[in-house]
């Protein structure tokens, strides 16, 4: 289905259209549209399988569509647009990080290759919101899972994209981080930035997204009238559309 998503007073900055990934197994992403303006937080939600981590590896440029096109700001995103990947963020919802490198060698290595300006202030700033600082020097091997996850929101943010994926992004954290993580993503929306997140725990979803989008059969479907629904008939009205859709793959 086409949806839009569109503050009032705002630009579109986020457009797909006709975005369609085929697999050999047979399942088929799509096609999906979907407008977005500044400011939009996207809970994306779905049962395993449905397709939620193509969809953030199309929207990462991380993945070629088999049609349709992303396009970030009026400009096209693919797999060879590194220029504009540089604007984007991804956590996967399990960070595959070396696991030879300290989380503070990755963070400085990242830095450089965003170009980004007084690269030590950065990875230290980010070292401290992501409470990284007391392990930044240890191999990533030797790591917790939560430890490695908030080095991955570290790296993921680093560069304060304007465009943030995060899969999966509240596992693995204690209650001080999920804190810190819910008061990012509200700040981003503050600022006019868009995020795009998927989770299992209803209540995130409604708290801090601007809309949600339950994916079933390939496809995207809003969870309507979502600004006018308490949190609690949010949480009801998404876990109705998840019970009530099956997932193909």
């Amino acid at each position: 289905m086409s949806s839009t998503i569109t503050p009032a007073g705002s630009e579109p900055q986020l457009a797909i259209s006709g975005l369609k990934k085929e697999f050999a197994s047979g399942f088929v992403l799509g096609p999906l549209d979907l407008t977005l303006g500044s400011g939009a937080t996207i809970g994306l939600v779905g049962k395993n399988g449905a397709g939620k981590t193509t969809s953030f590896q199309l929207l990462t440029g991380n993945l070629d569509a088999t049609a349709g096109e992303i396009r970030l700001a009026g400009r096209k995103l693919t797999p060879d647009t590194a220029e504009l990947k540089r604007e984007v963020g991804y956590l996967p919802q399990d960070p595959v990080l070396p696991e030879w490198a300290s989380g503070h060698e990755v963070l400085s290595y990242a830095a450089r290759l965003y170009g980004l300006p007084r690269i030590e202030e950065r990875v230290t700033s980010a070292e401290d919101l992501w409470d990284c600082a007391s392990y930044k020097h240890k191999p990533l091997g030797t790591l917790s899972y939560g430890m490695q996850k908030r080095v991955g929101l570290a790296l993921a943010t680093l560069h304060d994209p304007a465009y943030l994926i995060l899969d999966e992004p509240f596992s693995g954290l204690d209650l001080n981080h999920i804190k810190t993580l819910e008061s990012m993503i509200a700040g981003r929306t503050r600022r006019g930035h868009i995020t795009i997140l998927s989770t299992h725990v209803l209540s995130f979803c409604a708290r801090l997204c601007t809309e949600v989008l339950v994916l079933a059969d390939g496809k995207w479907a809003t969870v309507a009238p979502w600004d006018v629904l308490s949190l609690e008939a949010r949480e009801a009205e998404i876990e109705s559309r998840f019970f009530g859709v099956r997932s193909t793959n």
